[in-house]
């Protein structure tokens, strides 16, 4: 007898996860949600990695009001990202000291369509 072991949440419980959140978010008046932190990212993708445990990385999801989150990650967490269930992935070379994706998800939460004016 063979028995397959499935690590982590089958994808709909991550669609009702982003659900709630978003009903959420339309109450409080939010066109976005910014997480940053690894159970934040893991709760919102799936996504787990040895990478968090260097502090010097920055790793951002973007919750939209409508839709997927959005990953904003060093190129180095590229492969570990795309096995999850999100599909908006965007990397940048990291280290990159003087902005380190900083421009990158500025450039994400701008092409957002804003509906309340905040994240």
């Amino acid at each position: 007898m063979s028995v397959s072991l499935q690590r982590g949440f089958p994808q709909a419980e991550f669609e009702q996860r982003t659900s709630r959140v978003q009903a959420a978010m339309h109450q409080a008046r939010l066109d976005a949600l910014l997480v940053t932190t690894e159970p934040e990212v893991r709760y919102f993708s799936g996504f787990h990695t040895q990478f968090f445990e260097s502090p010097t990385r920055p790793w951002f999801v973007v919750v939209p009001l409508e839709g997927k989150p959005i990953a904003v990650i060093p190129e180095i967490g590229l492969a570990g990202m795309q096995a999850t269930w999100l599909d908006s992935i965007h990397t940048w070379p990291s280290p990159q000291p003087g902005d380190d994706g900083i421009s990158l998800l500025a450039s994400v939460l701008n092409a957002l369509p804003t509906r309340f004016g905040q994240l």
